[in-house]
C-alpha cells in the first residue's frame, strides 16, 4: 500500500477531528440504538500486545475498531501514531509487511518511545497472513506497539493466530478477543435506557458482585436487589425479551427493527451469504452445511448423534458431520453441548449431544434460508406465537448466556465451553437436566418456560441437591433451589 492510500484511510493524520466524519462513526452517532460493546474495555492499549478480534458476521468489529481510534485520539495520543488499514484489497501477505514497514518509516520522526497502534482490519482475507505478522514480530518491528487484527473469516483467524505463540504478549491477560452478539442485559441498556436507569442497582454492578448474586441462586438465596428492583419490572423485561427473541443481539437487525418495525430480507441474506462464503473458503459444501443446519433446527433442545444426522440426511459418514459442526462452531453459528456424568463432570463425547444456535438472529436467518422463505421476518414471528417454539428459544438463549458467564468466570485464550457446559441424563430414571455448569463444582440449571411451575418440577435437579429452575413467571426458593423468571435470570449474566 502506497503512502497516499494510507493517508486516505487515516485522515486523522492531517486532522484529528476527521475521525468524526468516518462512515462507521457517523453511522454510530446517527443511530437511535447505540451499543457500546463491553469488550472495548478489555483492550490494553498501553501494552505490547497482538490481539485478535473475532465474532459473528455483522456483529460490529470494524465499528469497534473505529471507536477505539476515537478514544485514543480523545485521550491525546499523537494522531500519526495510529495506523488503520483494511486488508481486503491485499492479495498476498508480503503487502502486510510492506505496508507496516512503510508506516513505521513514515512515523519514525515521532521517536522510538512513542507507542504505535496498528489496527489491521479483515486480515484473514489474506492467505498465510500469520507469516507476515510473525516476520514483523521476530524482527522487532512491533516493539512498543499495540496491534489489533480482525477478520470476517473466523475459522482462519482462530487457527492462523495459533501459529504465533510467544509473540503476542500472552500471559497477563487474554489476547484472543471475541465480540459476541449483545447479551440481554446489554440489550436492555441499549434499547431502553430509561428502564436501564431504573435498574442501575443491578446493571451497574461490578462483574464480581453480579457473579456472586448469580452463584447464590444455586443455594436457594435471592439477593434483595432481585426482589426489590428486578422483579418490579418483569412486565417491561418480558416485552423486551420478546423483542430480543426476534432481533437477537446483531446490531444491523436491531436498528432496522426499532426504526421500521421489521427486519428486511436483505439483512438476513447478507449474513447467509457471508456464512456460506466463510465455509466455502475452507472447502465446505453448501448443501451439506444446509442439511446439518436443518437437523440442528429441527432437533434443537433434544439430543442427537452424529450418526443420526448422517443417516437422516444421507451424508457420507459421521466424521463428515463432525467436521462441519466444528466449522459451524468456529464460525459462531452453533454451540455444541455434551453430556456429562455426576461422578467426574467431564464431557462424554461419544454419547448424544445438543446443538444450539449462537444468537436468535442467526437462527432466523438460517431457518429462512433453509425454508426458502420470501419473508424471513414473518417466519421469525413463529417463536412468539407458538409456546413450544418460544420455550426452545428461551433454552437456546440461556445456553448462550451460560457460555458467556463461564468465560467471565475463567477467561482464557484456550477457553472452550465444551469442557465447562454440559447437560445430564440419568440412565436409570431417564431424568434430564438441561444444563450443568462446571465451575468449583457442578451447577445445574433446568429451563421450564411454562405458565405454572411447582416444587415437583424440581425433581430433575434432586440428583444434584441444589440448582436453578428458569421459569416463565415463578420466583421462589425452596431449600437449595431457586425458581426465577427467564428475563430476571438473564439480567444477572
Amino acid at each position: 500500500m502506497q503512502l497516499e492510500e494510507m493517508i486516505a484511510q487515516n485522515p486523522w493524520w492531517r486532522d484529528s477531528s476527521a475521525i468524526e466524519s468516518d462512515p462507521k462513526i457517523v453511522e454510530f452517532k446517527r443511530s437511535k440504538i447505540r451499543w457500546m460493546p463491553r469488550a472495548k474495555a478489555f483492550f490494553k492499549t498501553d501494552k505490547d500486545r497482538i490481539y485478535t478480534l473475532r465474532g459473528p458476521r455483522q456483529v460490529g468489529k470494524t465499528t469497534l475498531l473505529k471507536l477505539i481510534i476515537k478514544d485514543l485520539l480523545s485521550s491525546g495520543v499523537n494522531p500519526r501514531s495510529i495506523l488503520y488499514v483494511t486488508c481486503d484489497m491485499f492479495t498476498k501477505n508480503q503487502e502486510i509487511v510492506d505496508t507496516v514497514d512503510r508506516y513505521l518509516d513514515f512515523s519514525k520522526r515521532l521517536g522510538e518511545t512513542v507507542r504505535r497502534f496498528i489496527l489491521l482490519d479483515e486480515i484473514s482475507s489474506i492467505e498465510k497472513w500469520e507469516l507476515a505478522i510473525k516476520h514483523l514480530a521476530d524482527n522487532g518491528k512491533l516493539a512498543n506497539a499495540t496491534v489489533i487484527l480482525t477478520g470476517s473469516h473466523s475459522i482462519d483467524l482462530k487457527y492462523s493466530s495459533e501459529r504465533l505463540p510467544g509473540r503476542r504478549g500472552e500471559g497477563e491477560e487474554t489476547v484472543n478477543k471475541i465480540l459476541t452478539p449483545m447479551k440481554f442485559a446489554e440489550y436492555v441498556e441499549t434499547v431502553d435506557p430509561k428502564l436501564a436507569r431504573s435498574l442501575s442497582n443491578v446493571i451497574l454492578l461490578k462483574r464480581e458482585e453480579r457473579l456472586r448474586i448469580f452463584s447464590d441462586l444455586f443455594n436457594g438465596q435471592l439477593d434483595p436487589r432481585i426482589e426489590d428492583d428486578l422483579i418490579l419490572y418483569t412486565k417491561d423485561l418480558k416485552a423486551i425479551l420478546d423483542d430480543y427473541i426476534i432481533t437477537g443481539g446483531i446490531m444491523r437487525g436491531i436498528e432496522q427493527f426499532f426504526a421500521t418495525g421489521k427486519i428486511s430480507n436483505g439483512t438476513y441474506e447478507i449474513y447467509i451469504r457471508s456464512m456460506i462464503g466463510d465455509l466455502a473458503r475452507w472447502r465446505f459444501q453448501e448443501n451439506i452445511a444446509k442439511q446439518i443446519l436443518r437437523a440442528s433446527i429441527e432437533k434443537m433442545t433434544t439430543t442427537l448423534s452424529l450418526n443420526s444426522i448422517a443417516k437422516d440426511n444421507e451424508i457420507g459418514s459421521h466424521n463428515t458431520v463432525s467436521s462441519y459442526l466444528d466449522a459451524l462452531e468456529d464460525s459462531f453459528v452453533l454451540d455444541t453441548v455434551y453430556q456429562t456424568k455426576l461422578d467426574d463432570g467431564l464431557p462424554v463425547y461419544k454419547r448424544q449431544r445438543k446443538l444450539y444456535f449462537v444468537d436468535p438472529f442467526i437462527l432466523h436467518a438460517t431457518r429462512g434460508w433453509i425454508h426458502g422463505t420470501s419473508d424471513y421476518f414473518q417466519l421469525s414471528q413463529d417463536y412468539l406465537v407458538n409456546e413450544v417454539e418460544k420455550s426452545k428459544m428461551i433454552e437456546m438463549i440461556v445456553a448462550g448466556h451460560l457460555i458467556r458467564c463461564l468465560y467471565n468466570l475463567s477467561p482464557s485464550d484456550v477457553f472452550s465451553h465444551r469442557d465447562r457446559l454440559f447437560f445430564w441424563k440419568s440412565k436409570g430414571t431417564g431424568r434430564e437436566v438441561d444444563f450443568v455448569m462446571k465451575h468449583d463444582g457442578l451447577h445445574p440449571i433446568e429451563v421450564k418456560y411454562q405458565n405454572v411451575v411447582e416444587r415437583r418440577d424440581l425433581q430433575n435437579l434432586f440428583s444434584f441437591g441444589r440448582g436453578v429452575l428458569v421459569s416463565k413467571n415463578a420466583l421462589w426458593t425452596y431449600k437449595h433451589y431457586t425458581a426465577i423468571p427467564a428475563e430476571v435470570f438473564l439480567m444477572l449474566i
